[in-house]
């Protein structure tokens, strides 16, 4: 499996991971119980769908001639790193 085929088989399993915790999170939640299950679960969704994201956004920027696209690129990721660390981290 190679680039594309690999791209879309994890956005495949991300839009998976994504239905089964929303699915897990509302049984829970009925059951007024929490999950480290479904949060591990949502994160790793996320993961995989910005990682896959930020693919074709990075081609998109290196296709550009100006340097901007590729900062503004990095400044971008770095900031979506942050946010997901101390989102998850609280």
């Amino acid at each position: 499996m190679k680039g594309k085929g690999l791209i879309t088989f994890l956005s495949y399993i991300a839009i998976g991971l994504v239905a089964i915790a929303l699915v897990l999170a509302k049984i829970f939640a009925a059951l007024d119980l929490t999950s480290g299950l479904v949060n591990a679960m949502t994160l790793i969704a996320q993961v995989v769908a910005y990682s896959i994201t930020a693919v074709f956004a990075f081609q998109y920027a290196k296709a550009r001639k100006n340097i901007g696209w590729m900062i503004a690129f990095i400044v971008f990721v770095i900031i979506i790193l942050v946010f997901l660390v101390l989102n998850f981290n609280i």
